[in-house]
């Protein structure tokens, strides 16, 4: 059985607390700049990339989410 890093709970930890954070902003429907959510969701998901490359399975699904939900803020304006 493969042993989970620290590093990879820490950044799960971290994601999970992000994306529940945005979903706030997205049920209220608030107005975020799209010069500021897009290249978030972009950067985010070149992170999730590295995650993946890492082998940190757990922080690449939580990153994913926080992700998603960047990406959700930004076609919402669009």
């Amino acid at each position: 059985m493969k042993r989970v890093v620290w590093q990879d709970f820490v950044l799960m930890i971290g994601g999970f607390i992000f994306a529940p954070s945005l979903v706030v902003s997205i049920i209220q429907k608030s107005s975020i700049p799209i010069l500021t959510s897009l290249p978030t969701a972009i950067v985010l998901t070149g992170f999730v990339a590295c995650y993946l490359t890492l082998k940190l399975k757990l922080a690449a699904i939580a990153t994913s989410l926080t992700a998603l939900c960047w990406y959700i803020l930004f076609f919402m304006e669009v």
